[in-house]
Order: C-alpha cells, then structure tokens, then sequence
C-alpha cells in the first residue's frame, strides 16, 4: 500500500489574526451625516464626520466643498479657502458653488473672475436642462445673484476702472432678466440710482424689491400666515439704510423693526433706527425721545456684543452729545424727609448740624 496523503487543512497559507474592519459606511453616508450636524448648528460633531470624510478619501470633492462651508461657520477663512482651491484643482469644469463661494472669500478682480467662472458654469448647465427640470429656479437665482455680485465688485473695489459704470448696469439688468422675481436684483437697481443719482428710479427699484418679500414676511411675523423670508439679515439691513437714504422712514422703521425682532444684539440696527428718528427729529420734534432711546439702546449692546465698525460708534457718541440729555427722562427727585422719631440718632444729630449751618450762614449774609 502506497503512502496515505496528507489532508490540506483549510485554510492553510492564511492569517490565522482577525480580520480588517471593513468600512460600515460609504463615505456618502458620512458626508450626510455631517451636513445632518451642520443644519442642526452641531459643528463640532461635523467636524468629525467631514475628518473621517476625508481620511477615507482626501480628494473628495464633496467632502472638500463641505469641510469648507464648515470652517467658514467656525470662522476658520484660510482654511476654507484651502479646501475650495483644493477642490477647484480637482474638478475645474463643473459644479458652480465652489467658485461663487470662493468669490466671497476674495476682493477686486479674483473675485469677479471667479464669478464670472460661475456663470458660465451655471449657463452651461442650464442650457441642458429641460424646461421643467426642478432644479431650474434655484440656478436661475444663483446666477442671478452672481451678476448682483458682479455689479457691486464694479461699484466698489473696481469702481475707479473706466466700465465700472458701465459694467455695474449690464450685470444689473443681466441679474434681472435671469430672475425677475429676485429681490437683490432690484435692491442692486435701486442703490445703483441712488450712487448715479436717479432717485426716482431708485425709488421705484427698492419698492419692487420689498414687494417681492416684505409683505408676506410681516404676515408671517404678525399670526404666521405667510411666508418667512430667506433673505439675509445683511440684505434686509442693507435693504434700511436704501430707505433711509430715500427718505422712507415708516416702511424703514418697520423693517429694522422686525429685524429686532429676529436679534436684538446686532448694533448696526438699533443704530439704523436711532438715525431714522434722528432724521425725523429735524422736523418731527416729538422724534428725539426715540431717537435718544434707540441710540442709547446701540450703546448698550455694543458693550455686550461689539461691532467693529469704529465709525458707528462714533457717530453714536455725536448724535447723543447733540440730542443733549432730555429733563423729562430724568426729573429732578424731591428731597426725602426723614422722621427724626424713627431715624437712628447718629442721623438725627447730622440733620440737626446740617440746619443749624445752613441758618448761621443765613444769618450772616443778613447782618453784611
């Protein structure tokens, strides 16, 4: 009989050590749980998931654009912008956000290439979109507002160039014949006339913007039966101090109004309204009381939350040394009378020293 084999054992040549972990979730899920975290204002734990997000794959675009936006609400600029640039580099021909995010990040001419960058992206893609596409409006109101951008870089870093003028209203009119139902559009409309001089234009253009929002927003504020706008506090804002250039002062008052509603720590709008009634006050003398209470009000949360806007402050400090201190805020108080049968006889003995000076002086002046 020959020699029986050997029988293999299973498994023989392999580790005989526990295996690798493999990974739970995609890095899709990951990155949605950190965008899950950053609606919910929990940056720290979307920190965490944009890290192990980029641990599985560093140049992932989303994660990038994503870890960005994160460090952005963390105040972390440079960073942000290195994660931008980085995704830039790796997909330069599509996906508009990144650029237009960018763009804000910089100033001058990088900042309106990028946008310019932007719109053609976007243009491109909506050439190949269907007229039905759901995601149509939103990328008309991007490039929309990117041509408002574009507009306002040519009304202030490149104001000095000899198409600033020029440039500024094609971008205007671009931005409102992309979205005619965009508020910032006639916003920019509106300060554009004002800065070349046409009030009556920019008159019409801010009362356009504010019909497409501002009603249905009181609405909402007042029983909650329209519609909560999604406009910035720094376009509402910006949105004031056009009305108060105008002279609007009621429709102003109520804007800045709701916006203390919203947050009552921002300096610049109790500011806002304590000039507003100021502005009154020059005719409507019955305004400096509220004047004085809404710039002293300014004062007050600046020691809370400071601005660093030096010029506001200043001018806080004039506008309240003119206005001068109203007597009627601060009445003189009578002077208490003490009952000397109740006081402790230490202040019984001061009273009784108080008077008997007060009458030898009086006697004195008489006899000279």
């Amino acid at each position: 009989m020959g020699k029986p084999k050997a029988k293999s054992k299973r498994g023989a040549g392999k580790s005989a050590g526990p295996k690798p972990p493999r990974n739970q979730y995609s890095i899709e899920d990951i990155l949605q749980k950190a965008e899950d975290c950053m609606d919910e204002y929990k940056y720290d734990l979307a920190q965490k998931f944009c890290e192990r997000a980029l641990e599985l794959d560093s140049d992932n675009v989303r994660a990038l654009e994503l870890t960005s936006g994160l460090l952005l609400e963390m105040g972390q600029v440079e960073s942000a912008q290195q994660c931008l640039g980085r995704a830039i580099f790796l997909d330069p021909h599509s996906g508009h956000s990144k650029y237009l995010t960018m763009a804000q990040l910089l100033s001058g001419t990088e900042s309106r290439d990028l946008y310019r960058k932007g719109i053609e992206i976007i243009s491109s893609k909506l050439g190949s979109l269907p007229p039905t596409d759901e995601g149509l409006s939103e990328l008309k109101r991007d490039l929309s507002n990117a041509y408002v951008s574009i507009s306002e870089i040519y009304m202030t870093d490149l104001c000095d160039e000899t198409e600033a003028e020029t440039e500024a209203k094609k971008c205007i009119e671009l931005s409102v014949e992309v979205d005619p139902t965009n508020p910032e559009s006639f916003q920019a409309h509106s300060n554009f006339s004002l800065v070349t001089g046409n009030i009556d234009d920019a008159k019409t253009s801010i009362d356009k913007s504010l019909e497409l929002w501002f009603p249905q927003h009181l609405k909402y504020l007042e029983n909650g039966q329209g519609t909560e706008t999604s406009l910035s506090y720094t376009f509402r804002l910006s949105t004031a101090k056009i009305l108060l250039d105008l002279e609007n002062y009621d429709v102003a008052t109520r804007l800045l109004e709701s916006l203390i509603e919203e947050d009552e720590e921002v300096v610049s709008t109790w500011y806002l309204l304590g000039w507003a009634n100021f502005l009154r006050s020059r005719t409507e003398v019955e305004y400096e009381g509220n004047a004085r209470f809404y710039l002293n009000k300014a004062k007050e949360v600046n020691t809370v939350a400071p601005t660093d806007d030096s010029a506001m402050v200043e001018h806080i400090q004039e506008l309240l040394k003119e206005l001068g201190e109203n007597k009627e805020e601060h009445p003189e108080q009578p002077e208490q009378k003490v009952n000397i049968l109740e006081a402790e006889p230490e202040a019984v003995a001061e009273i009784l020293d108080n008077e008997a000076n007060q009458n030898a002086g009086e006697e004195e002046m008489m006899e000279n």
